[in-house]
């Protein structure tokens, strides 16, 4: 589990008060202070990006960079979830990312269906990392305090683009900062997948019936290119060398946080509820013990309920934890 020092438990009540206390005064604070940012460019159409600014001035804001989710396949940038707002009122920025989507419209604009599927979206999320800390001064962030906070698939990619710092095919080419670092120092993970390969083993776990997860078209397999397939027919051909299963298994290994994960890596911390029919929880689970395994500073809270979903408590404890490892005395992790 996660390890608070003693001076940093102390400062937990004081800081959850100031956050519940911000609730109130961020409450129309919802319109971005910098809208459609354009972060990068592929195949000449824009990418783009929100920026939210808090009211205290300060010479270096630490950020929070919201990743949307649906499917893989669907959502924008264009809303903050209330959970995150209260960070707002407690000094942080955030800033909310568009990327490729694996759908008809994105395949249209960007390229082409190739163009659109995993990795795409990992690269363009780090490309708009890198933007964001290439423009620090710009925008008074903190460099060095940057956080991902994603949902379900959005998760997945926070999760995957925080763990995979330095690998060269999820780091991509996009945008114009290559030589800045991608780095996260914390991610926030809300019943993200971690392993899509096992994402019907998983449900059996949970005690759900795995068929959905594992027939073809889902929207996990649709992510990696392997549609057609499904993960089920994957997993049977792990060994077969012939065409496509061994690009379906190097693209689903390499779209598995928990295959990611290293030495010096940043923190995380994951929530799940116990009846999520989407992502079963045990997908949680096998990050959290993989983090552990490799002694990255981690925790993982499972509510008893909510389905796809976590409620305000659970959220609580995420921007609490947020809270904790930004203090100006906290330890950082994953330096950028």
């Amino acid at each position: 589990m996660a390890r608070l020092s003693t001076k940093n438990q102390t400062m937990r009540a004081g800081l959850f008060g100031l956050m519940l206390l911000a609730c109130v005064a961020i409450a129309t604070a919802q319109t971005p202070t910098h809208a459609n940012v354009e972060y990068a460019r592929v195949n000449n159409q824009p990418l783009r990006l929100d920026i939210y600014l808090p009211s205290a001035p300060a010479t270096a804001h630490a950020l929070v960079i919201f990743v949307h989710g649906g499917g893989w396949s669907s959502g924008n940038k264009d809303v903050i979830p209330p959970a995150m707002l209260p960070l707002l009122g407690a000094g942080f920025a955030l800033a909310s990312v568009d990327y490729r989507l694996v759908n008809a419209q994105h395949a249209s604009l960007y390229g082409g269906m190739d163009a659109v599927i995993f990795p795409a979206a990992v690269h363009d999320i780090k490309a708009a990392v890198r933007f964001l800390r290439a423009n620090a001064t710009t925008y008074a962030f903190d460099p060095q305090r940057f956080a991902l906070w994603g949902g379900s698939a959005g998760s997945h990619l926070a999760s995957l683009v925080a763990l995979s710092s330095g690998n060269p095919t999820l780091e991509g080419s996009v945008g114009a900062h290559l030589d800045i670092a991608s780095t996260v120092q914390l991610a926030v993970d809300a019943f993200g997948p971690s392993d899509i390969l096992r994402m019907g083993v998983d449900a059996a776990l949970a005690g759900f019936d795995p068929t959905g997860w594992d027939a073809p078209n889902t929207p996990h397999a649709a992510f990696i290119g392997c549609g057609a397939q499904g993960m089920g027919a994957i997993r049977a051909n792990l060994d077969n060398p012939a065409p496509p299963w061994p690009q379906c298994v190097a693209q689903a290994n390499l779209a598995n946080p928990v295959l990611q994960i290293g030495a010096g890596d940043p923190t995380v911390w994951i929530g799940h509820a116990n009846d999520d029919p989407v992502v079963p929880w045990p997908q949680s689970q096998r990050l959290f013990d993989a983090l552990q395994r490799a002694g990255i500073d981690t925790a993982f809270v499972r509510a008893p309920s909510g389905g796809h979903q976590l409620q305000e408590a659970q959220y609580a404890l995420a921007r609490d934890f947020i809270l904790q490892r930004f203090a100006s005395d906290a330890p950082i992790f994953g330096d950028g």
